[in-house]
């Protein structure tokens, strides 16, 4: 899932354009016109600087069901200020992403499995 904010001048008109860069096929676009969602996961993120720049990993089945959302399994960023956690470096972030999903899909065999016998 990817949500846009009005950072750096965007408006909703951007997200068809800047969504095209994401190949896959498999991220939902979402814009968020007020911008509090960079306050909540701020929040959550415990750092000093709006979350707009963040690249989040859940593992499968996290909800959000409290005032701020949940902290991610796995987090990098790509903003001013933030000295504690990694800046994002594309392949690694992928690297974990795959990792995430192999896990999932094995989980899912093994289920599989065991409802067949």
């Amino acid at each position: 899932m990817i949500v846009y904010v009005p950072k750096l001048d965007a408006q909703e008109s951007d997200v068809p354009r800047v969504a095209k860069m994401v190949t896959g096929g498999n991220a939902s676009h979402y814009w968020e016109a007020s911008g509090v969602i960079g306050d909540l996961f701020q929040h959550t993120l415990n750092i000093n600087v709006y979350a707009w720049d963040v690249w989040m990993i859940y593992k499968s089945g996290v909800r959000w069901n409290d005032k701020y959302p949940p902290a991610p399994d796995f987090w990098m960023h790509d903003l001013w200020g933030v000295e504690n956690i990694p800046r994002l470096e594309s392949d690694i972030f992928a690297e974990k992403a795959d990792k995430y999903i192999k896990e999932i899909m094995e989980s899912g065999n093994r289920m599989m499995n065991s409802v067949s016998h």
